[in-house]
């Protein structure tokens, strides 16, 4: 398999050539289908939202803003939940089984939205969606994070918000394609769709392989070395040193973590875990503090209270998008290179100011004939995508993901997961009535918490960036047992407590290399 990418081996690996293959990527890429279903299951209901089908069979009666609420409410709710049983799905039978089971939930609910007859079966196929997507949201950035080489991980794993990002594309231009579609099924037709992606997202398991690191949890070794080797191996490194190396280090580690207790009371008790956890609930508390979900759901329903009529609402929400996608490019090709933290909190200051921004042209041109000023309200919409996509969007789900050790990392990602939804449901789901009722007043309500939230992040947070998972560990004071390299020089070394069938393989090919 050819390399994409070749760096120098970090300090004490000299024998190991750091490198990227175009299988390894191709497999994030793949990976990249759940968190794709978790956009276009969060962003399908905006476009309904502006659907007159739609409006005309649920939203007619005095009480649609609550109404509104329950239906965006419904989804992050059951999304909390979602997040919270994708820890024991996955810790128990692996990664690639908590994505199944959110395939099967989101495919399921989909069928329900689509063949809604009243409201509250749409609600409950909303938070039985919500629930699916709750798990693919915390498991997939916890997949990608332990196949990813650690030199681009950032990259790699910033495709899972690169992912949601192209759902919400293709979710708004089915959306405005479906607006021409006169017939009172016309709204019902965005959750076939999502029915169709999610039976895709199940088909693609079966190219996927499990994670190697659960696996050497689970002490199936084997099975995790030839993974390994398969991701890693090249024309430049014959001899899967690099695997060799990222074995014996998530070996050696898990090994180290095997007698721990992995429970949350035990993350809230130890110092180091519970700045763990800080840290995974400080980021979305600002993430969701920026308003993007807010501003992300009701995304046509706000050009529309700019007075633009409903073909430009769908039309603009694609461009809107389309900019979340750019700035996630940017996002994950820079975050290697400055780090997590540093973007992260300047995105909390950019996207306030943005919204400051915005609040104050709402108070003086909100439904007023002065185009100049609602031209540069909806310019300010699109100023704070491309601040969002371009530091938070990608960055935010890299960090939680690498931060927890291999034991905790569902359960940590699932407390950073908790926080986003959380958060979500708190500004979203009154947002329909806040904006009715206090308006451009509302805006300040996160941009408040925002500010105080991203100067945190720049004392609690430490930089990750290009550091292995076990070396992150570090970071946060726990014991690495074995650096990445160190014990590599023409030989396998630590390997006790292996399983008999690998350690014959590596001391074959280090057998080979000495005949060399």
């Amino acid at each position: 398999m050819a390399d994409l990418q070749t760096a120098p081996a970090t300090a004490g690996a000299d024998a190991i050539v750091v490198h990227t293959t175009f299988l390894n990527i191709i497999t994030i890429v793949v990976a990249g289908m759940g968190s794709f279903l978790f956009g276009y299951a969060n962003n399908a209901i905006a476009g309904t939202l502006a659907q007159n089908s739609f409006l005309v069979k649920f939203l007619t009666g005095s009480n649609a803003n609550s109404i509104i609420g329950g239906i965006l409410g419904g989804f992050l709710g059951g999304g909390l939940i979602g997040a919270v049983i994708s820890a024991p799905i996955s810790q128990r039978f692996g990664r690639r089984a908590a994505t199944a089971t959110a395939a099967a939930l989101i495919t399921f609910s989909a069928a329900i939205l689509a063949g809604s007859v009243n409201i509250g079966m749409f609600l409950a196929g909303r938070v039985i969606c919500g629930i699916g997507a709750g798990i693919v949201i915390t498991n997939c950035p916890v997949y990608m994070s332990e196949i990813a080489p650690p030199h681009i991980r950032g990259m790699l794993v910033g495709n899972h918000a690169i992912s949601i990002v192209y759902a919400y594309i293709l979710s708004s231009v089915i959306a405005l394609g479906f607006h021409y579609v006169d017939a009172p099924y016309q709204w019902r037709l965005q959750y076939v769709m999502l029915a169709f992606f999610g039976l895709l997202l199940g088909v693609s398991l079966v190219f996927l392989p499990e994670s190697p690191r659960w696996l050497c949890e689970k002490e199936r070794y084997e099975e995790a070395w030839n993974i390994l080797q398969r991701l890693h191996q090249s024309k430049n490194d014959p001899s899967a040193q690099l695997a060799r190396a990222e074995m014996a280090q998530m070996h050696a580690q898990i090994a180290e973590e095997r007698s721990l207790p992995s429970d949350y009371l035990h993350i809230f008790r130890t110092p180091h875990l519970r700045h763990r956890m800080i840290c995974s609930i400080l980021v979305w508390v600002m993430g969701q503090s920026t308003g993007i979900l807010v501003i992300a759901n009701l995304t046509p329903t706000l050009f529309g209270q700019l007075g633009f009529g409903t073909v430009l609402q769908l039309g603009l929400s694609i461009v809107w998008t389309t900019c979340a996608l750019l700035g996630c490019f940017v996002n994950a090709a820079i975050m290697d290179r400055f780090g997590r933290v540093k973007l992260l909190a300047a995105g909390g200051y950019l996207c306030s100011i943005a919204l400051i921004l915005e609040a104050v042209l709402q108070k003086y041109y909100l439904g007023s004939d002065n185009k100049s000023g609602v031209n540069a309200a909806v310019a300010m919409y699109f100023l704070f995508i491309i601040f969002y996509g371009s530091t938070i969007d990608c960055a935010a789900y890299v960090y939680i993901s690498e931060i927890w050790p291999t034991h905790l990392r569902s359960k940590g990602t699932t407390i950073g997961l908790v926080s986003f939804f959380s958060c979500a449901i708190a500004y979203t789901s009154p947002a329909s009535q806040a904006f009715s009722q206090i308006g451009w007043k509302y805006y300040f309500v996160m941009i408040s918490v925002c500010l105080v939230s991203s100067t945190a992040i720049l004392f609690i947070l430490p930089e990750t960036a290009r550091l292995t998972l076990e070396e992150i560990a570090e970071k946060f004071g726990d014991k690495v047992v074995v650096h990445f390299g160190d014990e590599f020089e023409g030989e396998v070394k630590n390997t006790e407590g292996f399983s008999k069938q690998f350690v014959s393989q590596q001391e074959q090919v280090v057998a080979e290399e000495g005949k060399e």
